[in-house]
Formats: structure tokens, C-alpha cells, sequence
């Protein structure tokens, strides 16, 4: 048999690491041997370089509507185009855009947008935002959105977009969204407790010096706004529907995960709470700025140790691109967060090589977990059958990060400067190999 496309190498399952020739048809991977396979066209992948199942994002803020009006931050097409570059298959996009996605029709309209920008190498998914106006299950706006959406979010905090629901309404929207059987995912910040921390700090606000403005921030948004918020989700949730905390940024909530779990609780982590610290804050300033804030250093060595030990369910970009400009305002003023689609790959590198991550936690933290929770039982392993979605990492390659090499519109990496052990070869969507380096197909 001639398969449309063989790649050969180090396969990396969530099980095990093995030798072999994946072959390829109608964007399926149909066979798979040690050798023997035959093909029009080869990846030779053998030195240096690991085959995973392709990456997922289930975490990214890629900014378009169809108001249009936070297209200069970002849109479907460069923010797909970045997701490819760095390594990713699948991603999903986050409600919290100038028109928020809280009913069936602006998710379709999302959808189109984002087919047509992105030209179909990618897959992008939505997830439908959890507000008070479309939590009452008699209106069925959530139910309304079930077949439009992969999941829903619901934001514990203010956000842009004005996604947000009030602590005593929290049982009710849970409720809401498990009458779907669909996944949710909460952002997790008590705004009880920053708004009191706003009050008690802003008594001393005109004697603070500046190093101390630039870490208000943090203080702001402290540890215990995340704990408490998660004690509040976790005493709400039921047995019945998956939960999964987004972006952790403090250790001690992994225990309170593994203590109040009534059922299928799961938590992401970001990049930049792996990588950096309250004190990169001090030099980036608001480059550095997001919701929840980067922690102290030896917060930071425990959140990787315990992504290391398996207490992490899924590793996510939380893309969220602004204007170099926006990041240059005052620390109160300038919006939070950072992109991470580009490098989202090199980073990988970074936890397999310089952190000895093992790459079979890799496949199951950036595939295998975000397919599962998300049901997408068509990807997420290499094994016959599943599509033809990889990410082939070259551990060989180091990279250092370099805006010019961006695709991300904002045109920023909170990495730059930095280098990487490690880069993205290919990323293989349904059967056709979207990038090579730093070249993304058919994206000009």
C-alpha cells in the first residue's frame, strides 16, 4: 500500500516511547509499523526529535468577533497561525471578546470567522460564556449553545468582555452547565477579597515607592483570592459534571483540589507561572501583568514539581495578546496578560530538557488529557484509526526567541531574549504538514 504521507521517528504516547513509521491517508493514520511503510512523501524524523499526538490548547483568548473591534490585538487568522507555529493542532477559544460568546449565534458566528481566517488547518473549538442573564435553565440559553460549544467558562472575577456571576449564584450556573453534559472551566479569584484588598492598600497607595506600585498588582490579587475562590467552587461542584481550574498559580491549591474533590475536578497550568516570578515583574512590569499574578519563586519550583509528579491536568497558553503599547501603561491600568501560542513548543522543550520533564507526561498533559475532558475521542493519541494531527519537536535546535519570528499579531513574547533547548520541526493537521520551523503554510 501507498500510504499520502509516512512519518518515521520516536512515537511518544501517554504509555510509552517507540520506534516507528506512521502512515497516513484522508487525514486518518491508518497504519503503523516499525518499517516497511511506503509513501509519496516522507518525514524523516529519526535524530533528535520526538513524534507526539498533536498539541491542544483548551486555553486561548484569540480576540475576534464579529464586532472586529480587538482585531488589532489579535484575529483568527494570525492567532491560529501562531497556535500552528508553536506546535498546536487544536485550540480553543474563550468567550470573553467585545461581543461575548453567551448565545448560539454569536458562537456560530465565531465559528465562520475563524473556518475562513484560518483556512481550515487548524481546528478551533469555542467554549460558551456563564453569565447571570443565560444561567436560568428555563430561558435554555446554555442548552441553546450545547452543539456550537466544546465547554463553558465562568468567570468568578470581572473580565474584559464582562463575562462575571456572583458568588451565590455559582451552584445555579454549575447546575446550568451539567444539564448539558459538558465540561466547565472557572476562573478562580474571591472578589470579596481583592476588593478589600484595594481598600486596605489604598490608604498607603501615595507612600508606596515604585517598586512597590509595580508588585501592587500581586498583592491585589493574593494567594488567598485564588484559594478562597476554589474553596467556593469545590464546595458547589457536584459528582456530575467536570470542572477544571484554570490557570493555578498557587501550590497549596492542589491540596485543596485533592481534598474537597466530590467529583472530576481538574486544573491547568500556564507557561508563565512555570517560568517566572513576581520578581520578572520588577524588570517587565506590566509585560509581565496577569490574572491570577506571578508568584514568589519558591511557589513557582513547587507549581513545576508538582507538574512534574502528574498533580497537573492539562498545560494551557492562556493567550491573551495586547499591543506592545497597552503593556507599556501603568501596572493598574494595563490590561493582563501575556501570548504564549508561538512558543508554546519551545517551552515544551524547555520542561523535557531542561527540567527533565518526561516526554510521556508531555503527551498526556498537551494531548491526550485535553482531548478527553474535552471529548474529542478522535485525537489526542497516535494509534491507528485517530487523526492525523502530530507536533514533531527537534530537541536539537535551540532557539532564542526573537519577535521577528512571531506570527501572534500583537508581535510580543513575554520569552523574548530567552532560549530554548528545543523547537517545533512539524505540525501535522489531518494529514498535511502545516509548518516547517518557523514557516506556517499558507498564512500569508
Amino acid at each position: 500500500m501507498l500510504h499520502n504521507l509516512v512519518v518515521e521517528g520516536k512515537v511518544v504516547n501517554t504509555d510509552e516511547i517507540y520506534n516507528a513509521q506512521i502512515g497516513i491517508d484522508g487525514g486518518y493514520i491508518t497504519e503503523i509499523k516499525k518499517q516497511g511503510l511506503r509513501s509519496e512523501t516522507k518525514i524523516e524524523a529519526t535524530r533528535g526529535c520526538l513524534i507526539f499526538p498533536g498539541f491542544i490548547d483548551i486555553h486561548a483568548h484569540l480576540r475576534e468577533d464579529s464586532s472586529h473591534k480587538w482585531d488589532y490585538k489579535e484575529d483568527f487568522k494570525s492567532g491560529t497561525a501562531a497556535a500552528l507555529h508553536g506546535g498546536i493542532s487544536t485550540v480553543v477559544d474563550m468567550p470573553n471578546t467585545p461581543l461575548p460568546g453567551i448565545n448560539s449565534e454569536r458562537i456560530k458566528n465565531k465559528k465562520k470567522l475563524a473556518y475562513i481566517k484560518s483556512r481550515g488547518l487548524i481546528d478551533v473549538f469555542f467554549y460558551g460564556g456563564v453569565t447571570e442573564s443565560n444561567t436560568d435553565i428555563d430561558t435554555n440559553a446554555i442548552m441553546d449553545m450545547r452543539k456550537e460549544v466544546v465547554a463553558y467558562k465562568i468567570y468568578l472575577t470581572e473580565t474584559s468582555g464582562g463575562l462575571y456571576i456572583r458568588e451565590e449564584m455559582l451552584p445555579e450556573a454549575i447546575k446550568a452547565v451539567e444539564s448539558t453534559s459538558k465540561p466547565v472551566v472557572i476562573h478562580c479569584e474571591d472578589p470579596g477579597i481583592i476588593e478589600e484588598r484595594k481598600k486596605e492598600l489604598n490608604v498607603k497607595g501615595k507612600e508606596w515607592r515604585s517598586r512597590k506600585h509595580i508588585e501592587l498588582h500581586s498583592r491585589l490579587r493574593s494567594e488567598e483570592a485564588e484559594l478562597s475562590a476554589v474553596r467556593k467552587v469545590l464546595s458547589a461542584s457536584t459528582s456530575s459534571g467536570k470542572i477544571n481550574i484554570a490557570h493555578v498559580s498557587v501550590y497549596k491549591t492542589f491540596g485543596l483540589i485533592r481534598q474537597y474533590k466530590k467529583g472530576k475536578v481538574y486544573c491547568e497550568v500556564t507557561p508563565h507561572h512555570l517560568f517566572f516570578t513576581k520578581r520578572d515583574v520588577l524588570s517587565k512590569k506590566a509585560f509581565l501583568k496577569t490574572n491570577p499574578p506571578l508568584r514568589t519563586g519558591k511557589n513557582r519550583l513547587r507549581l513545576l514539581a508538582a507538574f512534574k509528579n502528574g498533580k497537573v491536568d492539562f498545560l494551557v497558553t492562556d493567550h491573551a495578546p495586547h499591543t506592545k503599547e497597552e503593556k507599556a501603561r501603568d501596572i493598574l491600568v494595563a490590561p493582563a496578560g501575556v501570548p504564549n501560542l508561538d512558543t508554546y513548543g519551545n517551552f515544551v522543550a524547555w520542561l523535557i530538557e531542561s527540567c527533565n520533564t518526561h516526554p510521556t507526561l508531555i503527551s498526556r498533559v498537551c494531548s491526550y488529557n485535553p482531548a478527553a475532558f474535552l471529548g474529542l475521542n478522535d485525537r489526542g493519541r497516535i494509534e491507528v484509526g485517530k487523526r492525523a494531527n502530530l507536533t514533531i519537536l527537534n530537541l536539537r535546535k535551540r532557539v532564542k526567541i526573537s519577535s521577528e519570528h512571531l506570527y501572534t499579531k500583537c508581535g510580543w513574547s513575554p520569552f523574548e531574549g530567552y532560549e530554548f533547548p528545543g523547537t517545533v520541526r512539524h505540525t501535522v493537521f489531518n494529514g498535511i504538514v502545516v509548518t516547517e520551523y518557523d514557516e506556517v503554510s499558507q498564512q500569508s
